[in-house]
């Protein structure tokens, strides 16, 4: 027998026993798409994220990535929601992308949830947590009162020299002043910049210039707000198009007047004849 007849008959065998193979899905012969094979370690959770921590106002929320399968290294980005009390119609809340988040006043009565998205070199996925409580109100400090209403009022005594008054609201009756001999009332209401209404607190209010009675410093009451009744004198202008201008002060007695947790606002009037 010669030598290429019997490198037929061994052949023969060989062919057939590698077609069996690869029919049978045992064998590769390099002709799989790569791209099947790399699918596979594409991030993928596996259980989803959660919040740890008090959905309340000032209160720090963390969020844990849940599980995740892929290829290493897994990185991760946080967006965090803004939900109504049903934990639907999210929105994205602006700057809210780190894995900590401090619940803010615009949260509260409303329910939370952050959006995680797994990346890496394969490919990205995202997954969104469960909905937290309904977010709370902050707890007050010594001396608070719950409005009704869900305002927390506290003593101008118990705000910390880390924080400071705020003049929140003034509101004139009038809302444009159209004579001299009609009395101005200005309601005014302070807050602190932890979002309590403050009662106790000293309130100055003056026209800019001077056109007006100026009334004596009075304390704010329970809800946080004083109401004065000032006069227009001759020289207050009544003329379309132009605006009475009233600086306001908020302060604790016995602060220093430069210092201490001082508040001010500058707020105006319309006049029209």
């Amino acid at each position: 027998m010669n030598d290429i007849t019997s490198r037929r008959r061994v052949a023969a065998p060989v062919a057939l026993a590698i077609f069996v193979l690869v029919a049978a899905g045992l064998l590769s012969l390099g002709t799989t798409s790569g791209t099947a094979a790399q699918s596979q370690y594409a991030p993928k959770n596996t259980a989803a994220p959660t919040i740890a921590g008090t959905a309340r106002q000032g209160e720090t929320l963390t969020a844990n990535v849940g599980t995740w399968t892929g290829d290493q290294p897994l990185v991760f980005e946080f967006r965090w929601l803004r939900c109504n009390s049903g934990g639907q119609n999210c929105v994205q809340i602006p700057n809210a992308t780190q894995q900590t988040y401090v619940v803010a006043k615009e949260d509260v009565d409303q329910t939370l949830r952050v959006q995680v998205t797994g990346r890496n070199s394969q490919g990205t996925a995202s997954a969104t947590s469960n909905q937290s409580a309904k977010v709370a109100g902050p707890t007050g400090p010594s001396g608070a009162i719950t409005l009704p209403g869900g305002l927390i009022s506290i003593p101008v005594t118990s705000i910390p020299a880390d924080q400071n008054l705020i003049v929140d609201s003034v509101q004139f009756s009038p809302s444009s002043v159209r004579s001299r001999s009609t009395p101005i009332t200005v309601t005014i209401r302070i807050k602190d910049t932890r979002g309590f209404v403050v009662r106790d607190a000293f309130v100055f209010l003056r026209s800019t210039p001077v056109v007006t009675s100026t009334p004596n410093d009075a304390k704010t009451g329970q809800d946080g707000t004083i109401r004065y009744t000032v006069q227009p004198e001759s020289d207050f202008p009544i003329r379309n198009g132009y605006s009475v201008q009233f600086f306001v002060k908020a302060y604790k007695q016995g602060d220093n007047p430069l210092g201490g947790i001082t508040g001010y606002r500058l707020v105006q009037v319309p006049t029209a004849r």
